[in-house]
């Protein structure tokens, strides 16, 4: 393993990745979800969706400054084969999951039909959660391989 990361990401283990990955698209989709059901008179909401949007981001943030978001983003040569193996497959299971939510999303306003008009302000959004979470995709599925590789017994 080459170690040639600069001192800037923080150093975590893989379950610490996996768990603010996982926090991080439940707070941003929760957010997004949550937006839906905003109206003048329910002040709880509103809290709850800015606690959800908060959360989301600064768990999104330090997935982010990892070093396993430095694998997942490194050029070739400052990664070993093994590194580059788990990275390729990290990104296949990233298109796979942005393809799957804009798929989601098409078939959420094709069954809307003609009453499902989405306005400026929730396109934005969801384009918003989805940038955020296919930039920490990577290393938080990365880490989901590094520890279905660490479970999997030896051969």
């Amino acid at each position: 393993m080459k170690t040639n990361r600069s001192s800037a990401y923080l150093n975590l283990s893989p379950r610490a990745v996996q768990r603010l990955f996982q926090l991080a698209l439940t707070g941003l989709w929760s957010w997004f979800a949550l937006k839906f059901f905003l109206t003048e008179g329910k002040p709880a909401a509103l809290v709850a969706s800015a606690l959800c949007l908060l959360t989301g981001v600064v768990a999104a943030i330090v997935v982010f400054l990892s070093d396993l978001s430095f694998i997942a983003h490194a050029p070739e040569q400052d990664i070993d084969e093994y590194q580059l193996k788990q990275r390729n497959r990290a990104y296949l299971a990233t298109l796979r999951y942005g393809c799957g939510a804009l798929a989601l999303a098409w078939i959420a306003r094709a069954v809307g039909g003609p009453r499902a008009v989405v306005s400026v302000n929730v396109l934005d959004n969801f384009i918003l959660v989805l940038f955020l979470t296919l930039l920490i995709a990577p290393a938080g599925f990365l880490a989901q391989r590094l520890l279905a590789d660490e479970d999997a017994p030896a051969r």
